[in-house]
């Protein structure tokens, strides 16, 4: 559903006040923090600053009051907008494959497609300069597959993560419903825990991430994506099959998850949200999205979600990733003019050296870089950092 900036606005004023109260908004306006912790009042205040500089820059190329697509949390949005997302999923699952199969011969539908070139882009879009552009125009790409392949008629979620961030299971995430992402999966004794799992391709090879023991490790058992079969990865692994080195040979299975509530509690909350949107530079916001925030959120969902790889397979890492892409769209509000383009990091995974490339030299990644975003698409660095420009359209509620 699109809304007007002028409604986005008024609705900005009339609710600035009622962030921490059960009162409804006024109407026509969008409910805000009902259930879980309500936002504090000082985070309430960047939020609402971010709005208003982003919405008094419109319009903007083809970006207008009119065009704008607001992205909402998945925990305010209605049940039938959650079951047309839902449904547009299952669609794009359902679609075949673009990608060239001899480059993923296991690729068989259009959300492989997605996973497939976030496999093959891992080591330099993690750890990077290009962590925040590159996932943006990939979240766009994906919420535009929805709207014209699929016939979703809103805009990209996000998980709320801070709301529910001491008892995660109450958001409308993961409630286990039909209109949720699905819950946990079956407890697996044997396979839930704690891993130690290799990351191809960086360095030598040697490079081991630390996954905590959680609570399932087995298919999801309920909600819209249960028996969901997936087909690429996993890659991380604790042993790293040369053969299918990054996991691009169909490997049919159930959807899995391992939930590991500690990785929230304490973690995903309002304090840190807060920290991130207000970091001084570039520099520590990207370090401080990168601890506080993006490898926990993923480490909460575990298995196919935690998998720097394939976390794709995980229809909840599009929600993950858009509440990532509203804080630091949270910071570049407070200053469109300095923020917009500012950039930190490396052109690879920690400024280390990919063993397809061992020779090159660490580097700093620039605005005007080309990005793979698969399907012949390469942008530059840039066209993946304004929220009204370009491709983009959007304003977070």
């Amino acid at each position: 559903m699109v809304a007007t900036s002028r409604l986005v606005g008024a609705c900005i004023a009339l609710t600035s006040q009622m962030v921490s109260s059960a009162a409804l908004p006024p109407k026509g306006c969008p409910a805000q923090n009902h259930g879980g912790i309500p936002m504090p009042k000082e985070f309430q205040r960047y939020q609402q600053k971010y709005r208003e500089n982003l919405l008094a820059v419109l319009p903007t190329g083809k970006c207008t009051e009119e065009t704008i697509g607001i992205r909402k949390s998945w925990d305010e949005i209605d049940d039938n907008t959650r079951l047309g997302y839902i449904r547009a999923v299952h669609c794009l699952a359902s679609k075949p494959a673009l990608t060239d199969r001899r480059l993923a011969p296991g690729a068989v539908n259009r959300l492989d497609d997605f996973t497939y070139i976030h496999i093959n882009q891992t080591n330099i879009i993690h750890g990077s300069g290009y962590l925040l552009p590159w996932h943006r125009i990939f979240l766009t790409q994906f919420e535009t597959a929805l709207r014209e392949e699929c016939g979703y008629e809103d805009y990209l979620p996000y998980w709320d993560n801070a709301r529910f961030s001491e008892d995660p299971l109450r958001s409308k995430v993961w409630d286990g419903s039909s209109s949720s992402m699905g819950g946990n999966g079956l407890y697996l004794k044997n396979d839930h825990g704690p891993y130690h799992e290799i990351l191809p391709g960086v360095g030598n090879g040697n490079f081991t991430l630390a996954m905590p023991a959680g609570s399932g490790g087995g298919c999801v058992q309920d909600g819209p994506f249960q028996n969901f079969t997936i087909s690429l990865g996993p890659v991380a692994k604790e042993n790293i099959d040369l053969t299918n080195k990054y996991g691009y040979k169909a490997n049919p299975r159930c959807l899995s998850r391992n939930f590991h509530v500690k990785s929230s509690e304490g973690i995903l909350t309002w304090a840190n949200a807060t920290k991130i949107v207000t970091s001084p530079t570039i520099h520590e916001l990207r370090i401080n999205i990168e601890s506080l925030w993006h490898k926990n959120s993923h480490t909460f969902i575990g298995k196919e979600g935690a998998d720097p790889f394939s976390t794709t397979n995980d229809p909840a890492f599009y929600l993950l990733h858009a509440q990532i892409d509203r804080l630091w769209a949270i910071w570049q509000g407070q200053d469109l003019e300095s923020r917009t383009y500012a950039i930190d990091g490396n052109r690879t995974f920690f400024g280390l050296p990919l063993d397809y490339a061992p020779d090159v030299p660490p580097s700093l990644a620039t605005i005007y870089d080309r990005m793979d975003m698969g399907l012949g698409f390469t942008p530059l660095t840039l066209e993946g950092m304004p929220m009204t420009d370009h491709d983009s359209c959007f304003v977070y509620q």
